[in-house]
């Protein structure tokens, strides 16, 4: 079953896209748009390192620590890799 995934820190400005989960074989597929391209973006989170994040036990960096910097930016952020590359060259 896919669910929305909840927003941690609410931003000030309200996200344009959600972003949804669902379990698949012992890993949380995440995925959404990119607030800044527009384009699917989806990633993969151990069930356990999901469970942590949202039950807010620990922050973000601990809670998501098999993922990037820009996979974790993609969650709280709902900015992709692709877009957090391309809105550093502006």
């Amino acid at each position: 079953m896919i669910q929305e995934l909840l927003i941690r820190n609410r931003p000030i400005v309200p996200f344009r896209f959600k972003r949804y989960f669902e379990a698949q074989n012992r890993k949380i597929r995440v995925f959404g748009q990119c607030e800044i391209t527009g384009k699917i973006f989806e990633l993969y989170i151990p069930t356990e390192e999901f469970f942590v994040f949202t039950q807010g036990f620990k922050n973000t960096d601990e809670a998501l620590k098999s993922l990037t910097k820009e996979e974790r930016d993609f969650i709280s952020k709902g900015i992709s890799p692709e877009g957090q590359k391309s809105s550093n060259l502006q």
